[in-house]
């Protein structure tokens, strides 16, 4: 297969070298016919650097979103629905080629909030197929914690533990990546087949939150009686 000239793409401000999108369209480009489906539109970046690339590659883009996004962009390629993405039965039934082949990749950049993304997580994994991803944006608070803005640094955090419950759940079927930078992108690759169920997923043991603030005072003392 060509390797894929971005630096010549119409799009090629929304990809710039490492950016997430680039990362993205990176692992897109080594998958055969790709299929996306996509939650969140938007300003549609995502959508058309998603869609210029499948073009290029003979793959097709799906997009959901709860607004009407079916302006954003015209192309043989993509496909919209206006829709709530819980609602995976209205989806499958509008695009049954998602039912029948399963999808390469997800990328979830809808609602970001934690209990809704582990529901999309656990209604979609299914319909990956091996060896494909589901990417998720916005898990880094870094730059609302800059700002000591506490409300969005908790929605980051809670959506990014979230993530990291679902991998620990499925340990043997994923493997969990982290891209920093931009609002941070967490990636999960699936190792097990097309329609293999998540595991329910359990809650990890962690220790009590005022044992780690003790802990720095804790360890001064033991250190006194050594």
């Amino acid at each position: 297969m060509e390797k894929i000239n971005y630096e010549k793409a119409p799009i090629k401000n929304l990809i710039n070298k490492d950016n997430h999108l680039r990362i993205m369209s990176e692992f897109l480009e080594r998958k055969k016919d790709p299929v996306v489906l996509e939650f969140g539109v938007e300003r549609g970046s995502s959508t058309k650097v998603f869609t210029w690339l499948a073009e290029q590659i003979n793959g097709n883009i799906y997009s959901i979103d709860i607004s009407d996004c079916s302006q954003v962009i015209s192309s043989k390629s993509w496909h919209f629905f206006q829709s709530d993405d819980l609602k995976i039965e209205n989806i499958l039934e509008r695009f049954p080629e998602i039912k029948n082949r399963g999808v390469d990749m997800i990328y979830i950049d809808s609602y970001h909030e934690n209990h809704h993304v582990q529901k999309l997580l656990n209604l979609w994994f299914k319909y990956v197929k091996k060896e494909g991803a589901i990417f998720i944006d916005d898990v880094d608070s870094y730059k609302f914690r800059k700002k000591k803005d506490i409300w969005n640094s908790i929605v980051y955090d809670l959506t990014d533990e979230a993530i990291k419950s679902f991998y620990y759940s499925n340990i043997e079927k994923t493997f969990y990546t982290r891209y920093y930078g931009e609002n941070g992108l967490a990636k999960l690759l699936k190792y097990s087949d097309l329609l293999d169920e998540p595991n329910q997923i359990n809650k990890l043991w962690n220790y009590n939150i005022f044992i780690k603030i003790l802990y720095p005072y804790l360890r001064k003392i033991s250190k006194i009686f050594k």
